[in-house]
Protein backbone atom coordinates (compact mmCIF):
# COMPACT_ATOMS: atom_id res chain seq x y z
CA UNK A 1 0.00 0.00 0.00
CA UNK A 2 2.88 2.32 0.82
CA UNK A 3 4.33 1.74 -2.65
CA UNK A 4 1.05 2.61 -4.37
CA UNK A 5 0.83 5.85 -2.40
CA UNK A 6 4.43 6.76 -3.20
CA UNK A 7 4.14 6.32 -6.98
CA UNK A 8 1.32 8.91 -7.49
CA UNK A 9 3.11 11.37 -5.20
CA UNK A 10 6.37 11.00 -7.13
CA UNK A 11 4.56 11.32 -10.46
CA UNK A 12 2.87 14.57 -9.39
CA UNK A 13 6.22 15.95 -8.21
CA UNK A 14 7.74 15.13 -11.61
CA UNK A 15 4.86 16.86 -13.41
CA UNK A 16 5.29 19.99 -11.30
CA UNK A 17 9.04 20.07 -11.97
CA UNK A 18 8.56 19.97 -15.70
CA UNK A 19 5.69 22.43 -15.61
CA UNK A 20 7.99 25.07 -14.10
CA UNK A 21 10.46 24.75 -17.00
CA UNK A 22 9.98 26.02 -20.53
CA UNK A 23 10.37 29.12 -22.64
CA UNK A 24 10.26 32.39 -20.76
CA UNK A 25 8.50 34.27 -23.54
CA UNK A 26 9.63 37.57 -22.04
CA UNK A 27 9.75 40.42 -24.56
CA UNK A 28 12.04 43.43 -24.19
CA UNK A 29 11.39 46.93 -25.49
CA UNK A 30 14.19 47.65 -27.98
CA UNK A 31 12.95 50.97 -29.36
CA UNK A 32 16.18 52.64 -28.18
CA UNK A 33 18.46 49.91 -29.52
CA UNK A 34 20.77 50.55 -32.47
CA UNK A 35 23.11 47.55 -32.18
CA UNK A 36 22.18 43.89 -31.69
CA UNK A 37 24.82 41.36 -30.66
CA UNK A 38 23.95 37.65 -30.61
CA UNK A 39 26.54 35.21 -29.24
CA UNK A 40 26.82 31.72 -27.80
CA UNK A 41 25.48 28.42 -29.03
CA UNK A 42 23.55 27.65 -32.21
CA UNK A 43 20.16 29.29 -32.80
CA UNK A 44 17.48 30.24 -35.29
CA UNK A 45 17.39 34.05 -35.64
CA UNK A 46 14.73 36.23 -37.24
CA UNK A 47 15.16 40.01 -37.26
CA UNK A 48 13.03 42.63 -39.01
CA UNK A 49 12.77 46.43 -39.08
CA UNK A 50 9.02 46.87 -39.52
CA UNK A 51 7.92 50.38 -38.61
CA UNK A 52 4.26 49.36 -38.21
CA UNK A 53 5.01 46.81 -35.49
CA UNK A 54 6.32 47.27 -31.92
CA UNK A 55 10.07 47.18 -31.47
CA UNK A 56 10.40 44.07 -29.35
CA UNK A 57 12.87 41.22 -28.86
CA UNK A 58 12.35 37.85 -27.28
CA UNK A 59 13.94 34.42 -27.03
CA UNK A 60 12.23 31.06 -27.03
CA UNK A 61 12.92 27.39 -27.69
CA UNK A 62 11.11 24.83 -29.81
CA UNK A 63 11.52 21.12 -30.20
CA UNK A 64 12.28 19.75 -33.68
CA UNK A 65 12.79 16.36 -35.21
CA UNK A 66 10.79 13.18 -35.74
CA UNK A 67 11.17 12.21 -32.03
CA UNK A 68 9.79 15.53 -30.76
CA UNK A 69 6.10 14.61 -30.53
CA UNK A 70 6.81 11.44 -28.54
CA UNK A 71 9.19 13.29 -26.25
CA UNK A 72 6.71 16.13 -25.66
CA UNK A 73 3.87 13.73 -24.85
CA UNK A 74 5.83 11.74 -22.32
CA UNK A 75 8.08 14.41 -20.85
CA UNK A 76 5.80 17.49 -20.88
CA UNK A 77 7.62 19.35 -23.63
CA UNK A 78 10.75 19.88 -21.54
CA UNK A 79 12.46 22.27 -23.96
CA UNK A 80 13.48 25.20 -21.74
CA UNK A 81 14.63 28.59 -22.98
CA UNK A 82 18.03 29.18 -21.38
CA UNK A 83 19.04 32.26 -23.37
CA UNK A 84 19.63 35.66 -21.78
CA UNK A 85 18.90 39.15 -23.11
CA UNK A 86 20.04 42.52 -21.81
CA UNK A 87 19.63 46.07 -23.09
CA UNK A 88 22.72 48.15 -22.34
CA UNK A 89 22.13 51.70 -23.55
CA UNK A 90 21.63 51.42 -27.30
CA UNK A 91 22.90 47.83 -27.45
CA UNK A 92 20.91 44.61 -27.13
CA UNK A 93 23.01 41.64 -26.05
CA UNK A 94 21.63 38.15 -26.55
CA UNK A 95 23.55 35.16 -25.19
CA UNK A 96 22.20 31.86 -26.48
CA UNK A 97 22.84 29.05 -24.03
CA UNK A 98 23.09 25.39 -25.07
CA UNK A 99 20.16 23.11 -24.35
CA UNK A 100 20.42 20.31 -21.80
CA UNK A 101 22.59 17.32 -22.74
CA UNK A 102 19.74 15.07 -21.57
CA UNK A 103 17.43 16.21 -24.39
CA UNK A 104 16.31 13.23 -26.48
CA UNK A 105 15.58 15.28 -29.60
CA UNK A 106 16.62 18.60 -31.03
CA UNK A 107 15.69 21.63 -28.95
CA UNK A 108 16.23 24.76 -31.06
CA UNK A 109 16.78 28.15 -29.38
CA UNK A 110 15.13 31.04 -31.21
CA UNK A 111 15.81 34.76 -31.24
CA UNK A 112 13.02 36.98 -32.58
CA UNK A 113 13.32 40.75 -32.87
CA UNK A 114 11.81 43.73 -34.62
CA UNK A 115 14.27 46.60 -34.31
CA UNK A 116 14.45 50.23 -35.53
CA UNK A 117 15.66 50.76 -39.12
CA UNK A 118 19.36 51.47 -39.44
CA UNK A 119 20.38 49.04 -36.70
CA UNK A 120 23.65 47.12 -36.84
CA UNK A 121 23.55 43.33 -36.42
CA UNK A 122 26.45 41.21 -35.18
CA UNK A 123 26.19 37.42 -34.83
CA UNK A 124 28.98 35.30 -33.34
CA UNK A 125 27.84 31.70 -32.88
CA UNK A 126 28.99 28.14 -33.49
CA UNK A 127 26.14 27.62 -35.95
CA UNK A 128 23.32 29.89 -37.03
CA UNK A 129 20.29 30.04 -39.25
CA UNK A 130 19.34 33.69 -39.69
CA UNK A 131 16.54 35.43 -41.57
CA UNK A 132 16.80 39.21 -41.80
CA UNK A 133 14.35 41.53 -43.51
CA UNK A 134 14.53 45.31 -43.55
CA UNK A 135 16.87 48.29 -43.57
CA UNK A 136 20.07 47.70 -41.60
CA UNK A 137 23.27 49.69 -41.18
CA UNK A 138 25.41 46.55 -41.26
CA UNK A 139 25.39 42.78 -40.85
CA UNK A 140 28.36 40.88 -39.45
CA UNK A 141 28.33 37.10 -39.04
CA UNK A 142 31.04 34.81 -37.69
CA UNK A 143 30.13 31.13 -37.51
CA UNK A 144 31.44 27.67 -38.34
CA UNK A 145 28.19 26.85 -40.12
CA UNK A 146 25.88 29.63 -41.30
CA UNK A 147 22.66 29.75 -43.31
CA UNK A 148 21.86 33.40 -43.97
CA UNK A 149 18.87 34.82 -45.82
CA UNK A 150 18.78 38.61 -46.17
CA UNK A 151 16.27 40.85 -47.90
CA UNK A 152 16.37 44.62 -47.76
CA UNK A 153 19.38 46.89 -47.53
CA UNK A 154 22.63 47.02 -45.58
CA UNK A 155 25.61 49.21 -46.36
CA UNK A 156 28.06 46.51 -45.30
CA UNK A 157 27.78 42.75 -44.95
CA UNK A 158 30.67 40.70 -43.57
CA UNK A 159 30.39 36.91 -43.27
CA UNK A 160 33.13 34.62 -41.98
CA UNK A 161 32.68 30.88 -41.65
CA UNK A 162 33.69 27.35 -42.56
CA UNK A 163 30.50 26.29 -44.35
CA UNK A 164 28.23 29.12 -45.50
CA UNK A 165 25.05 29.40 -47.49
CA UNK A 166 23.93 32.97 -48.17
CA UNK A 167 20.99 34.46 -50.05
CA UNK A 168 21.37 38.23 -50.14
CA UNK A 169 18.70 40.20 -51.96
CA UNK A 170 18.72 44.00 -52.05
CA UNK A 171 15.48 45.90 -52.57
CA UNK A 172 17.32 49.20 -53.16
CA UNK A 173 20.77 50.27 -54.34
CA UNK A 174 22.37 53.36 -52.77
CA UNK A 175 25.87 52.93 -54.23
CA UNK A 176 27.39 52.38 -50.80
CA UNK A 177 27.07 48.60 -50.63
CA UNK A 178 30.06 46.43 -49.71
CA UNK A 179 29.87 42.66 -49.18
CA UNK A 180 32.81 40.56 -47.94
CA UNK A 181 32.46 36.79 -47.54
CA UNK A 182 35.23 34.41 -46.50
CA UNK A 183 34.44 30.71 -46.18
CA UNK A 184 35.98 27.33 -46.87
CA UNK A 185 32.80 26.16 -48.63
CA UNK A 186 30.33 28.73 -49.92
CA UNK A 187 27.08 28.68 -51.82
CA UNK A 188 25.86 32.24 -52.35
CA UNK A 189 23.24 34.09 -54.33
CA UNK A 190 23.18 37.86 -54.72
CA UNK A 191 20.26 39.90 -56.02
CA UNK A 192 20.81 43.57 -56.80
CA UNK A 193 18.23 44.25 -59.47
CA UNK A 194 18.21 44.55 -63.23
CA UNK A 195 21.17 46.22 -64.99
CA UNK A 196 22.99 47.15 -61.78
CA UNK A 197 26.79 47.29 -62.30
CA UNK A 198 28.63 45.21 -59.70
CA UNK A 199 32.31 45.07 -58.83
CA UNK A 200 32.91 41.43 -57.86
CA UNK A 201 36.07 39.47 -57.11
CA UNK A 202 36.25 35.74 -56.37
CA UNK A 203 39.41 34.09 -55.07
CA UNK A 204 39.13 30.32 -54.57
CA UNK A 205 40.70 26.93 -55.26
CA UNK A 206 37.64 25.96 -57.26
CA UNK A 207 34.77 28.26 -58.15
CA UNK A 208 31.72 28.60 -60.33
CA UNK A 209 30.40 32.14 -60.80
CA UNK A 210 27.17 32.76 -62.68
CA UNK A 211 26.69 36.39 -63.67
CA UNK A 212 25.05 37.93 -66.76
CA UNK A 213 27.62 40.73 -66.85
CA UNK A 214 31.34 41.09 -66.20
CA UNK A 215 32.68 42.76 -63.10
CA UNK A 216 32.79 46.56 -63.23
CA UNK A 217 35.84 47.75 -61.25
CA UNK A 218 35.10 50.60 -58.87
CA UNK A 219 31.33 50.11 -58.97
CA UNK A 220 29.07 49.72 -55.97
CA UNK A 221 27.81 47.23 -54.89
CA UNK A 222 31.23 45.71 -54.33
CA UNK A 223 31.41 41.98 -53.64
CA UNK A 224 34.60 40.25 -52.46
CA UNK A 225 34.60 36.48 -51.98
CA UNK A 226 37.42 34.33 -50.65
CA UNK A 227 37.22 30.59 -50.10
CA UNK A 228 38.28 27.10 -51.06
CA UNK A 229 35.17 25.99 -52.87
CA UNK A 230 32.77 28.63 -54.09
CA UNK A 231 29.54 28.65 -56.04
CA UNK A 232 28.08 32.11 -56.56
CA UNK A 233 25.20 33.52 -58.56
CA UNK A 234 24.98 37.30 -59.11
CA UNK A 235 21.85 38.94 -60.46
Amino acid sequence: MTLFLFIPAFFMTLVAAFADSGSSGEALDVSSVRTIVVSGDASDIRITTKADEPYRAETSARRDGWFSSWYSSWFFDGCPDRSHMQVDGTMLRVEVMPTSWTDLSDCTPEVLANVPPGSAIRIDQQAVKARLEGDFASLEVSSKAADIAFEGHASTIDILGAAVRAQLNYDAIRRDERIDISAQSLEAEFGFGRDVPVDYTVTARASYVDSPAPSVPGAKPQVTIKGDYVRARIR
